[in-house]
């Protein structure tokens, strides 16, 4: 998707920011406010600014997207690059509709929308439902990662008033987790998820998992969760 040259331009759930760089330097005169909750994240994307000289185009702030501090009509573009995993896991699914709201409040109308976000595993087989089960096991409580089927983010831009114009899906190579990179993964994703989520986003311990899941993850890994992304391009039609 390419963003018109002096447009302002609104990057939701950023993260370290790579997609408001990115967009920043491809678009010649275009001002990015890039919105992250997570303090690690902000100060980091703020490094990655600095470190590239684009201070004056992209501004980092710490900024959840159910309430935001812009007026009505302020972006010519809201986009997005994933999150919504976790953004489930941190505020809860429930938020998500209010999440819309405030991003076409502050959309102008004509203006483009465009999220990117990681499908839901649709088991095929043996393996992928296996796959399915360990993904809910690591997660104890009721806020936790969650990924959505396309059609729900559909119901969103219809509900909003986003009239889908396009839509894309991307894959990586590498679909699968070896079994020793995927333990190493597991070790780290239970010694630091708890950091990034809210405090009732509770996940299992290393041990627990590996109790039951051992014979699986040595046989076949586990599934690369940003194995494919899907795009969705809408326009503001209310």
């Amino acid at each position: 998707m390419r963003v018109r040259s002096g447009s302002r331009v609104l990057d939701v759930l950023v993260g370290e920011g790579d997609l408001a760089r990115e967009i920043a330097k491809s678009s010649r005169g275009t001002q990015v406010t890039a919105g992250e909750i997570l303090d690690a994240d902000i100060k980091e994307a703020k490094r990655r600014v600095e470190k590239e000289k684009l201070k004056d185009a992209v501004e980092i702030l710490k900024m959840g997207i159910t309430f935001m501090p812009f007026m009505d009509d302020s972006f010519d573009y809201v986009v997005n690059f994933i999150g919504w995993e976790d953004f489930t896991a941190i505020s809860g699914e429930e938020l998500i509709d209010k999440a819309f709201s405030e991003i076409t409040r502050v959309l102008k109308t004509n203006g483009t929308l465009a999220i990117t976000f990681i499908p839901a595993l649709e088991p095929a087989n043996n393996v992928s439902r296996k796959d399915r089960e360990l993904q809910e096991y690591m997660w104890k409580s009721r806020k936790r990662r969650r990924f959505f089927r396309e059609k729900f983010f559909l119901r969103m831009f219809e509900r909003h008033g986003v009239k889908l114009i396009e839509r894309r899906d991307f894959k990586t190579p590498k679909s699968r987790l070896n079994p020793q990179d995927a333990k190493e993964f597991l070790k780290w994703a239970c010694e630091n998820y708890k950091h990034f989520y809210a405090p009732d986003a509770e996940i299992r311990s290393f041990e627990e998992i590996i109790r039951k899941f051992l014979g699986f993850i040595e046989k076949h890994g586990m599934r690369e969760y940003r194995s494919k992304f899907l795009l969705l391009i809408g326009k503001k039609t209310l």
